[in-house]
């Protein structure tokens, strides 16, 4: 691996891992029941693709029952450190996954460390997701004596803003893309532009999604302009748009706003929107909607349904089928 270095690699027995102390408070949607995790080898590293360059890299690999699957994680703000509630998630559902601390440490609202700094800040902008999807993939090489079959990459804000630049910059990295709410506008130097015609070409699938109450005009435009410069059907082929009436940032509101942005067993492509996305890259099909959940505690399954409904990808809407009552989801259809 070129420009990494293995700090340690060690064998994570069942349940016995504990997540640092110094972590963001979890909100009920994000997974900490790592006491849960199967056992795992957790790989930390470092990559210097610069001078100035100290990118944090961490890759999980499961010890057994692996999907054979590779699942990169995002990070929300300026990172600044490893997203251990995605990676615990990632491997609670079998998956070979990688988190970056995005190439500094520190909180995510900081971005002093980038003063003075350009190697860090394009590490930030788009090095440090590509050197760990870089080294993930030589790991699980190594440890399996596999590559993976497919590789997907899943995040949300800054971390959706990762995901694009991925499929413009690197488009061999990742075969399928979930940018929930990407915030193209954000970083330092380098920002995403929709040329995603590479990404396209080599048969790469992308989702986006928007909460309806979290200021989704930038992505419409970013829609837009990629649909002007592709074409329809060149865009119908590998990326779908999906809006969500009274969602906020990333998830919550009063509305239905849980539709596959947390891994869970047992999704399936008609309750999961990256469920949809695996079956688009692994079996050709483009997904046709999906069916959101209003759950009493957001990001609980456990709790009570409040209510359910359709969403279309974009600019499609909803319609009866005039088969069950009109507050029953499945009674809608999508063109």
């Amino acid at each position: 691996m070129e420009n990494t270095t293995v700090i340690s690699a060690q064998l994570v027995d069942s349940g016995k891992f504990v997540p640092p102390i110094r972590m963001r408070r979890a909100s009920p949607e994000f997974f900490t029941a790592f006491n849960t995790l199967p056992a795992f080898c957790r790989v930390r590293a470092v990559a210097r693709p610069s001078s100035d360059s100290e990118i944090g890299v961490e890759v999980w690999l499961p010890a057994a029952g692996w999907n054979r699957r590779y699942l990169g994680v995002g990070n929300g703000s300026f990172g600044g450190s490893i997203n251990y509630y995605r990676l615990g998630e990632s491997l609670h559902n079998g998956y070979a996954t990688s988190s970056t601390d995005t190439g500094h440490r520190g909180r995510s609202s900081e971005s002093t460390w980038a003063v003075n700094h350009p190697e860090k800040q394009a590490d930030f902008d788009y090095r440090a997701v590509h050197e760990t999807a870089q080294t993930a993939k030589a790991l699980i090489q190594a440890f399996y004596d596999s590559a993976p079959t497919r590789s997907y990459f899943s995040s949300c804000s800054n971390g959706g803003r990762q995901g694009l630049m991925e499929a413009e910059r690197y488009p061999t990295d990742y075969d399928g893309i979930m940018a929930g709410a990407p915030a193209t506008h954000f970083g330092f130097k380098t920002f995403v532009t929709g040329d995603f015609a590479a990404f396209q070409k080599r048969g790469g699938k992308i989702i986006i999604y928007h909460g309806g109450s979290d200021r989704p005009e930038a992505n419409l435009n970013l829609f837009s302009s990629v649909q002007k410069r592709m074409g329809d059907e060149a865009v119908r082929d590998f990326l779908q748009l999906y809006l969500f009436p009274g969602v906020w940032h990333c998830g919550g509101g009063d509305e239905p706003n849980d539709f596959g942005q947390w891994l869970r067993p047992g999704d399936t492509p008609q309750n999961s929107l990256f469920s949809a996305l695996e079956e688009w890259v692994e079996k050709d099909v483009r997904p046709n909607g999906v069916i959101a959940t209003k759950f009493a505690i957001d990001g609980d399954p456990r709790s009570a349904v409040v209510k359910r409904r359709r969403i279309c990808p974009y600019p499609q809407a909803a319609r009866r089928n005039h088969l069950g009552s009109d507050s029953v989801a499945t009674t809608y259809v999508c063109p």
